[in-house]
């Protein structure tokens, strides 16, 4: 079974208690006309969409949940009647990035270019989306990520939105997890791109505002690794000399060589914090060898009802189900963005995307059909999505999201055990 289980109820306490040291970081629901561009609408009638999703590289294990998402969005919407009476088009179908090979994202930026999709969903890692971003841009092309959360990303650009929160949320949820655990020195192995550092960065505050040390892996220390790194024995037994009584790990796939040297080295997996890169099923690893060990994950659990659906019509998402509901959020978001402003180009999307997201207010309704019904009725909509995320705020972020907390069953997989709203 490759899936995260339904939260149980010893979870709750800790997310209640959570949720109230967390309760600082809930941002502004203020939407007003943030986002929207001086160009005019080309008053284009056939939604066109592309997705610049990892096919390789060390996030592809991360692919399935947006892939699989997609595809049920398309489903969904075009059987419902489609976007102003036709059905939405996926135009290309991009690769993200490869560290091994640097010329794929400008081969993918261009492709989606020459494809003219109005909206992009993508790309997954920060990195990969500011390197995406001045092109597409320019070409004034709406990105929208279901999985970027580098806190830098925030109002960065008026053609780019997210629907998942940012490092600053899941640096406190996670920071907050380890201090209630009891644990003091904290070392912490980080990947070195912008999602590594920027959810160490908020981790690490997290912890040395209430008096714990970051023993490892420490902000301007230099000691973070390279993307794509294959062996871990040096980086360890650093970490591990420091004598911390928790690791964090940071990363993508890199957690599959990480996770078995830290256990070859004798420390105790229990002790060990993933994050939404890593918190993954490991069933190549021996029973209960991640037993106990925890993890962040920005979004709500996904429900069996839902989950049955995304593998319905793709069966591999049975592997990961990360970030599929915020997949899905963001192409129904824009699709209702275009049926409102009864265009579907990039311009009326958004011009349109922080109504339909509820920033001023409207009628709550939970699914493309519902929802344009609502607007064909003249009522300002408030879409609620999948994955829990409030209304898009000033800077194009969910003004409130959930983080949810996951512990390891002895069959390494990851069971949702709380949440927390921030």
């Amino acid at each position: 079974m490759k899936k995260f289980s339904k939260r149980t109820l010893g979870g709750l306490a800790l997310a209640a208690s959570a949720a109230l040291v967390l309760a600082g970081c809930s941002t502004s629901t203020d939407g007003g006309d943030s986002g929207k561009t001086e160009s005019k609408s080309s008053g284009e009638q056939v939604l066109k969409i592309g997705t610049l999703l990892p096919q390789t590289g060390s996030l592809e294990h991360l692919i399935y949940g947006p892939q699989a998402a997609t595809q049920l969005a398309l489903k969904d919407i075009n059987e419902a009647g489609g976007v102003l009476g036709s059905d939405v088009e996926l135009v290309v179908e991009a690769n993200e990035h490869d560290p091994t090979d640097p010329t794929i994202m400008a081969k993918s930026v261009d492709e989606i270019i020459k494809a003219k999709p109005a909206f992009v969903l993508g790309a997954m890692g920060t990195g990969n989306t500011n390197a995406a971003m001045p092109k597409l841009t320019e070409a004034g092309i709406l990105m929208g990520s279901p999985s970027n959360t580098g806190a830098d990303l925030a109002g960065v650009n008026d053609l780019y939105f997210r629907t998942i929160a940012s490092d600053i949320i899941q640096g406190r949820a996670l920071g907050n997890l380890v201090l209630q655990d009891g644990h003091q020195k904290v070392a912490v192995l980080a990947q070195n791109n912008d999602y590594g550092k920027g959810l160490r960065d908020n981790l690490q505050a997290t912890l040395e505002e209430a008096g714990a040390e970051v023993s490892y892996g420490a902000t301007g220390k230099g000691e973070e690794f390279p993307e794509a790194q294959t062996t871990f024995s040096s980086e360890v037994t650093a970490a591990l000399a420091t004598k911390p009584d928790a690791v964090a790990l940071i990363s993508y796939v890199e957690a599959k060589q990480a996770i078995p040297e830290l256990a070859a080295q004798g420390f105790d997996l229990k002790n060990l914090y993933l994050v939404d890169g890593n918190t993954v099923p490991y069933d190549e690893f021996d029973d209960g060898l991640l037993e106990g060990a925890q993890g962040t994950t920005p979004g709500r659990t996904v429900d069996d009802a839902f989950e049955q659906a995304l593998v319905s019509v793709s069966p591999d998402a049975s592997k990961s189900l990360n970030f599929a509901p915020e997949a899905y959020d963001a192409i129904v978001l824009v699709a209702l963005a275009a049926q409102r402003g009864g265009a579907a180009d990039t311009q009326t999307i958004v011009d349109n995307l922080h109504a339909v997201s509820g920033s001023d207010g409207g009628e709550k309704c939970d699914g493309f059909k519902a929802c344009v019904a609502l607007l064909e009725d003249g009522k300002d909509i408030q879409y609620q999505g999948k994955a829990g995320g409030g209304p898009l705020n000033d800077k194009n972020d969910p003004s409130t999201a959930l983080i949810g907390l996951y512990k390891y069953n002895a069959a390494n997989e990851p069971e949702a055990v709380g949440e927390i709203e921030g």
